[in-house]
């Protein structure tokens, strides 16, 4: 190398340095806006232990724990509670007061409407992702954000992806007021509650196996004291103290008795979905698999995706464990349910002869149930539709609530079998259920 050319690049190396500066500046800067931004959006757990539940109150069911110190990302606020991402992409809800919140901004949401005929959910994105259902034209997710042309959502009970070209986003997610439903947790504001049905028992401890002290009808009205968990203490009008169960009145914040509740949408219904089967009883059987086990699978999808428009989801199990009918139908009852929906697989003795899914009801008053779930498996299904039948069922002829059975498939026919374990069978299945269930509680 001649002199002059070692001089020029001594002279170029200064700005070699600067333009290194620079970079290190820039990504240190983009780091800590970042981190900013992550920190600007999350809370840490107070309490040792704290219960992550599928809705914003104590009545929802527990879905995880997280431990003190724990910080969980914030999508969504709504009456006091938190809707947050956990570690795993599931998201559930975490009471304000057990976490720290320091000048926390929840997110602001949007929905979206799915403007293609179908369109494939993903698990990341990318269209070699795998995919985790395919949701129908008009479906309305909730959109978490949008980045290199695909948005994120939420779909069953954890985010996902679609192609931003399938999905118009029309505006903010529309947040529903504050009311006095026990789910909203404004039980400081609490004056009164009114009993639902005749014979609710007013016991003497917060708690089902506690000893009954009378017994009230329905239209009663009872003088609020204080919440514990999911029960009311409350005075009688003779003075006389005890506790009812939350779940079997309805409060107001006044002395006049609160109305009966209204359902006008899915995200205001409370769903009773009942796994067939389970512990020792494993129903129809394969070379492979049975029937509890996907009846499991199928719920726990289904759940998944109600609880993503907002509904309040009960399970009658959520592990192989056998369940009575009587208790399947309690759960009902004591959710005030306003679906019960009983998830089954048949099998007959000869093997071939049935296939496709089939709708069951027991009473007039749960037919219309029946046939906007069973029109939505027809329309959608990949198996043939049997319709609608009357079903001399325990859990529907003994169960107040509107309720329905669900026969998914065959175990012994040769198609069936060979689709009804697999994941795109029940994602169908599921959004299918998903649809009816939107427009059964849509006005």
């Amino acid at each position: 190398m001649v002199q002059t050319e070692r001089a020029s690049l001594i002279q170029r190396m200064p700005d070699k340095k600067i333009f290194l500066s620079i970079v290190v500046f820039f990504l240190l800067f983009t780091f800590s806006t970042a981190y900013a931004m992550a920190k600007e959006n999350t809370v840490t757990v107070e309490a040792a232990v704290l219960n992550v539940r599928t809705g914003p109150g104590l009545s929802y069911e527990i879905m995880a724990q997280v431990v003190e110190d724990e910080e969980l990302n914030v999508i969504e606020e709504k009456n006091e509670w938190y809707k947050v991402r956990l570690a795993n992409d599931r998201i559930g809800w975490v009471a304000s007061w057990l976490v720290k919140n320091t000048e926390v901004m929840a997110a602001t949401n949007s929905s979206g409407v799915i403007t293609a005929s179908t369109a494939n959910v993903r698990k990341e994105a990318s269209t070699s992702s795998d995919i985790l259902g395919t949701v129908a034209n008009g479906t309305e997710l909730t959109v978490l954000f949008q980045q290199d042309g695909w948005t994120q959502v939420q779909y069953m009970g954890r985010v996902a992806w679609i192609s931003s070209d399938l999905i118009e986003v029309i505006g903010p997610v529309e947040k529903t007021a504050p009311s006095t439903d026990v789910n909203s947790e404004q039980t400081q504001s609490i004056d009164t509650v009114t009993v639902r049905t005749n014979g609710t028992n007013i016991r003497s401890k917060p708690s089902v196996e506690a000893a009954v002290i009378t017994t009230t009808q329905r239209g009663d009205s009872l003088t609020h004291i204080e919440t514990e968990g999911d029960w009311y203490l409350i005075s009688l009008a003779d003075g006389t103290r005890g506790y009812v169960a939350s779940w079997v009145v309805d409060s107001s914040n006044s002395d006049t008795p609160a109305p009966p509740a209204m359902i006008t949408s899915l995200s205001e219904a409370t769903i009773v979905l009942d796994a067939g089967h389970g512990g020792h009883d494993p129903g129809a059987v394969t070379d492979t698999f049975n029937e509890k086990l996907i009846t499991l699978k199928t719920a726990e999808r289904l759940a998944n995706r109600l609880r993503d428009a907002g509904a309040n989801v009960i399970l009658t199990r959520d592990t192989d464990e056998y369940i009575s009918l009587n208790d399947r139908v309690y759960y009902a009852h004591r959710a005030k349910a306003d679906a019960f929906i009983s998830i089954h697989y048949d099998a007959l003795e000869q093997a071939n002869v049935m296939s496709g899914t089939t709708t069951y009801y027991y009473s007039q008053s749960d037919l219309e149930l029946a046939e906007t779930i069973n029109e939505s498996l027809r329309t959608y299904g990949p198996l043939p539709n049997n319709g609608v039948r009357e079903g001399n069922y325990f859990v529907l002829r003994e169960n107040a609530q509107p309720s329905v059975l669900l026969e998914l498939g065959y175990l012994n026919h040769y198609r069936d079998v060979s689709v009804v374990n697999t994941e795109s069978y029940q994602s169908v299945i599921v959004e299918s259920i998903y649809q009816a269930l939107n427009n059964y509680f849509s006005p």
